[in-house]
């Protein structure tokens, strides 16, 4: 038990959490995927690493406007909120997941190529930083991604490790933005379509399963705090 509730154990799994959840959103085919396809064929491997950079300079000032206008605040906030906060990010972790298994199954390779090539045609920058920026910046679902899954997970963290927790979990989903537009950089760079098919499928809902997983758990602590009105 000692072990389980060890600091580095602790961090180690905010990371991880944020590594996963941040896949819930990068794994789902977006304007920005689409980007990174088209630029990777023009200029390379490095395009989905630059474009990353772009998304995360409009994520740290939200995250850091999150951190310096509410971290004082955060605990009373819990005591009036935090249950409903749980609640709706476990209603929308388990909406999005439906949406993954749906597109998983409906979804064929030739379908998923012939979307990719309309999206490229309409994302022609010439700089990748900045279209990562703007694809990010002006993407309807980017707020209310963080405001249903991003902040309760920002939140949890800092339930656990305080400011350094929430240190820990942007940093896992910061690394899982780059590890995978960089190895679909990667990919595309080669010529290798990894995640056609069957592997695109099976990774779509492994990703479900534990965006079920982590949303179950979410209603379960929410309704947890409901009841006792302790943490």
């Amino acid at each position: 038990m000692e072990l389980i509730s060890s600091p580095l154990i602790i961090g180690a799994s905010l990371v991880g959490i944020g590594f996963l959840t941040g896949l819930s959103g990068a794994l789902i085919p977006g304007p920005l995927f689409a980007f990174v396809i088209s630029d990777t064929l023009k200029k390379g491997a490095l395009s989905g690493p630059l474009a990353i950079i772009g998304h995360i300079s409009v994520e740290c000032p939200l995250i850091v406007a999150v951190v310096v206008l509410g971290l004082e605040l955060m605990r009373s906030y819990f005591s009036h909120v935090e249950a409903l906060v749980y609640v709706i990010g476990s209603l929308a972790l388990i909406l999005i997941a439906s949406r993954i298994i749906k597109e998983a199954r409906a979804k064929g390779s030739s379908q998923i190529e012939k979307e990719t090539r309309t999206k490229i045609r309409a994302a022609k920058y010439n700089n990748s930083i900045l279209a990562g920026f703007i694809l990010t910046a002006f993407n309807p679902s980017f707020i209310p991604w963080w405001i249903g899954i991003g902040f309760p997970v920002l939140f949890s963290g800092f339930q656990q490790l305080a400011l350094t927790g929430i240190i820990l979990v942007t940093l896992g989903h910061f690394l899982s933005d780059f590890a995978w537009y960089s190895f679909v950089s990667f990919s595309f760079a080669k010529g290798k379509n990894f995640f056609v098919g069957r592997r695109y499928e099976w990774t779509m809902l492994v990703i479900a399963v534990f965006l079920i997983v982590l949303g179950i758990w979410f209603f379960v602590r929410g309704a947890g705090v409901a009841v006792t009105g302790s943490y």
